[in-house]
């Protein structure tokens, strides 16, 4: 019975250096081929990581559903990249749910009945 070569020499350089008579075209395609091989498994683990990482945030996230006539805060998007201060407050509201909307969508008004305008998504909402 005879062994495939990764199991009876372990290290590429080590067996380009035992094959006798091999090409320069020869060693760069076995170089080329076991590099393929170490991108497989680096891209197979990345995914694998992924996979987990999404478990996991998935577990202790608990999406919000909101009803009509709730109270909820907005968040100001405005100061999500720019970071203007530990004082300054990123949420704003109360509002009143007056619609909800397919999709996460939220129509939003205020105490006194006038419409902030725009849809909100339910992400920005608490």
């Amino acid at each position: 019975m005879v062994l495939p070569i990764e199991c009876e020499i372990p290290s590429l350089k080590l067996a380009i250096e035992l094959l006798c008579n091999i090409t320069t075209e020869e060693e760069t395609f076995l170089y080329l081929n076991q590099l393929n091989d170490s991108h497989h498994d680096a891209a197979f683990s990345n995914e694998a990581h992924k996979k987990r990482v999404k478990a996991q945030y998935d577990r202790n996230v608990q999406p919000h559903s909101f009803e009509r006539g709730d109270l909820v805060l907005t968040y100001d998007q405005r100061y999500d990249k720019s970071s203007k201060g530990k004082s300054k407050s990123m949420w704003h509201g109360p509002y009143i749910i007056s619609k909800v909307l397919e999709k996460g969508a939220y129509e939003l008004v205020e105490h006194d009945g006038t419409p902030l305008g725009e849809l909100r998504n339910g992400l920005y909402l608490k």
